[in-house]
């Protein structure tokens, strides 16, 4: 089976082994330092929660085992293929269960469908940030989903004040390290977001399970992948790919409303603060009723009829834009 270099390892230590189950005849194992092993034992086991979750929703498993690995690592986790990489205190971690979904999502994007150069490294690190927060929102609900984006969406913004580059940064030459960066895992995570929410569920999974299987065991760039995605959706999606890929920044927007007690209709006005408008739909929920206006121009308006009194306003209230927000109204 081909690897890319970077995935293959070789592990050796004196370690306690647990076999906790098989998933489709693939055996999920523990190995962890054995003063680790009643810590070890209970919150590795998740795995076998996280593998069958992805193989229903992705496709198929491409190694012959999954092994969770106890190590010294300069990261938190490392995909090797069909050999997990853990950090040294992980068996004692809070965050291990999102940390093992991460790699074992890597298992599909990454390992198996890898990238063709380290430029569409979001390939791999965007997909298993997304594909994370998609088996916890399955696990603990959207409430959870809206948590997670929300506080990548805060992070996306602030590393963008550091470093102001497009996801698929093909700045950088030689040192490949600097693409480890919010950009690579999180934004390219609230991209997959955006698309699920352009496309809806059942164009997106499908889509993103053709991806795939025409990529299974070999490599793609983000052309491969948006082509497989206009394929299966019927969409034409060169210009949401650029806007979102290879463009720096976000939308940063100022919405302002008034309420007109004596017609009980909202006015509200939206514009784009930044120098090169994004299209996009932006949710505005008034009252607990979601409205969307969708934004072409640098501007738009709309009349909306509210209530009796004076209505509650929330932007975004579903955490579905990657986008910097001011609000004034009264």
């Amino acid at each position: 089976m081909p690897l890319s270099t970077k995935i293959m390892v070789i592990g050796v230590a004196d370690f306690a082994i647990d076999h906790p189950k098989d998933v489709d005849d693939i055996p999920v194992y523990t190995y962890v330092f054995p003063e680790s092993a009643n810590a070890g034992f209970k919150s590795y086991a998740v795995a076998g929660e996280i593998l069958p979750f992805y193989i229903k929703h992705i496709g198929p498993y491409s190694y012959k085992k999954l092994a969770n690995v106890q190590s010294k690592t300069i990261f938190g986790g490392m995909e090797n293929a069909g050999t997990i990489f853990y950090f040294e205190d992980s068996p004692e971690s809070k965050g291990i269960e999102e940390l093992m979904a991460h790699e074992i999502a890597h298992q599909w994007f990454g390992d198996s469908a890898s990238e063709t150069d380290f430029h569409h490294l979001w390939l791999s690190e965007g997909f298993a940030t997304y594909l994370t927060h998609y088996y916890l929102e399955n696990k603990y609900g959207i409430d959870t989903l809206k948590k997670r984006l929300s506080d990548d969406r805060t992070l996306v913004i602030k590393f963008e004040k550091k470093r102001y580059t497009p996801v698929v940064d093909t700045t950088i030459k030689a040192n490949y390290m600097p693409l480890l960066n919010p950009n690579s895992y999180q934004k390219a995570g609230w991209f997959l977001h955006m698309l699920r929410r352009k496309l809806g569920d059942g164009a997106f999974w499908k889509g993103i399970n053709t991806y795939y299987l025409k990529y299974q065991n070999s490599n793609a760039n983000t052309t491969d992948f948006r082509e497989v995605m206009e394929q299966i959706s019927g969409q034409d999606l060169k210009a949401f790919f650029k806007q979102w890929l290879n463009t720096a920044g976000h939308p940063d927007i100022a919405v302002s409303w008034k309420y007109d007690t004596k017609t009980h209709v909202v006015d509200l006005k939206v514009d784009q603060k930044q120098k090169v408008p994004y299209v996009f739909p932006l949710e505005v929920a008034i009252d607990g009723k979601t409205y969307t206006v969708n934004m072409t121009a640098p501007s738009a308006t709309m009349h909306i009829a509210a209530g009796k009194k004076t209505p509650v306003i929330e932007v975004d209230p579903n955490v579905n834009l990657l986008a910097g927000f001011t609000v004034t109204g009264n």
